[in-house]
């Protein structure tokens, strides 16, 4: 029976482009290294409050629409137990992978019922599998025909992104699909620790500046979601000392100010100063990238934070690196004032007293909608502390920003948040909003279990 099995997963994988063989060659040294989250850690229910109700509520109406998007988006391959995923650039594959994770928070954590998911969990854990299945055997070292994702601009966060998703629901997966996801998070951690590998910095120490219009803060927030991944599953693994130090430099060089390069405060063993070769934000605390000072991007401080939904999540501490410069650039969104001119008027703060509305000082090329970015970032800030010395708290912008989205979402019965006229720039902003909200919810329910280490 044994020898059947293996002949029918080797048929059965070569069919989609994969090598059986190849696959298993190509993950034995990470098959055993996955240590599984002990959902025994924590409990089946916590206390709930307003806002812990307002943010499951948020997630709950994400996760139905996009429960009923991923049929209606991909075709299923009932014989090999996939959904079929043809395109493997970022409109391809980060939306399906940003799901994946959206959608296991949705069922392991806030529990949601067959109601409120819009079928069965049954059904809905099922059709997870078989998105991560599809995902993972599009990666490019899964396959034996040259083609596939991996290995490029941004894969390491659709990496993340499926990567954290299918470890939420591991014993979910078939074996061959467990191996396939190991060997995408392994692959696209193993990126950074190559010698030649080099941090990109905006501006280098000189004051040269290296990409005019376009800072490396988010780029490098988001390579670091992968090696926080990885660490998280495999603390075991031979390489996880050489993603830990590259992971805590990633972070820190991600939010890096000018005056960082003299500093010599100690973060994760070493002074911040030597852990850079150049900066990624301006002194007021702003990501200018798209060639504009731009909120939006900003508040991807949210991405390194990311490292301590991981590492809860695993039972472990959280780098220091994970933090580095939020608080500051946090309190630039409320405090910082962008007069007018030479900024768009009325000019002020980004963040509009008594308003989920931003206030873009350059304009976006994205949407004003984005609210469910910036409710993540206060949700973060409020459990993280970065809105010390504030008048508004985070609580203050986060409860704002929740009625905002809950507003948008009960217009529509699928759930969804944006109309078309609200975000035509991105076809995968429904995807984003699932993503973004079930990092939120996440968070909360860690905190309601005392399971961050700081």
């Amino acid at each position: 029976m044994k020898n059947l099995f293996l002949i029918f997963s080797f048929i059965t994988l070569s069919m989609l482009g994969v090598s059986a063989i190849e696959a298993q060659t190509n993950s034995s040294t990470t098959s055993t290294q996955v240590v599984p989250i002990n959902w025994k850690r924590f409990s089946n229910s916590i206390k709930n409050s307003q806002d812990i109700s307002q943010s499951r509520q948020i997630l709950a109406n994400s996760a139905r629409y996009n429960l009923s998007w991923i049929p209606k988006t991909f075709k299923l391959d009932d014989q090999n137990g996939l959904y079929e995923i043809n395109h493997y650039d970022e409109n391809g594959i980060r939306p399906a992978a940003c799901v994946s994770y959206g959608l296991a928070v949705a069922l392991q954590c806030a529990k949601l019922n067959d109601k409120e998911l819009g079928l069965s969990r049954d059904e809905a854990f099922k059709q997870i599998s078989m998105l991560i299945k599809g995902v993972a055997v599009g990666y490019r070292t899964n396959r034996t025909d040259g083609k596939g994702w991996g290995n490029s601009w941004q894969t390491a966060f659709w990496a993340t992104m499926v990567g954290q998703g299918a470890w939420m629901v591991w014993d979910k997966l078939d074996s061959e699909t467990q191996k396939m996801v190991q060997n995408i998070i392994v692959s696209e951690a193993d990126r950074f620790i190559t010698p030649e590998y080099k941090v990109p910095y905006w501006t280098s120490p000189d004051g040269h500046v290296n990409t005019p219009g376009d800072t490396k803060a988010e780029e490098n927030a988001w390579n670091s979601t992968v090696l926080q991944v990885a660490i998280a599953m495999m603390p075991h693994h031979p390489s996880v000392e050489k993603w830990k130090n590259i992971c805590s430099e990633l972070m820190i060089s991600a939010f890096s100010l000018k005056r960082d390069l003299q500093n010599n405060k100690i973060v994760d063993g070493k002074p911040v100063k030597d852990w850079l070769n150049g900066f990624n934000v301006s002194d007021e605390g702003a990501v200018i990238n798209h060639n504009i000072i731009h909120p939006d991007y900003t508040v991807t401080i949210s991405m390194n934070a990311r490292a301590v939904l991981a590492q809860s999540l695993a039972g472990e501490s959280v780098a220091q690196a994970a933090q580095w410069n939020a608080p500051f650039i946090y309190r630039s969104l409320e405090e910082h004032v962008w007069p007018s001119p030479p900024y768009k008027s009325p000019g002020g703060t980004m963040y509009t007293p008594g308003k989920a509305e931003l206030y873009y000082p350059q304009g976006t090329d994205w949407s004003k909608f984005r609210f469910d970015i910036y409710y993540l970032a206060d949700v973060n800030a409020h459990f993280l502390g970065w809105d010390k010395g504030l008048k508004y708290k985070a609580t203050d912008w986060m409860r704002i920003r929740a009625s905002r989205i809950l507003e948008m979402q009960s217009r529509h019965s699928d759930g969804h948040m944006f109309t078309h006229e609200e975000f035509p720039t991105y076809p995968g902003c429904e995807q984003m909003v699932v993503w973004q909200t079930g990092d939120a919810y996440l968070l909360f329910w860690l905190k309601a279990h005392h399971a961050i280490k700081l």
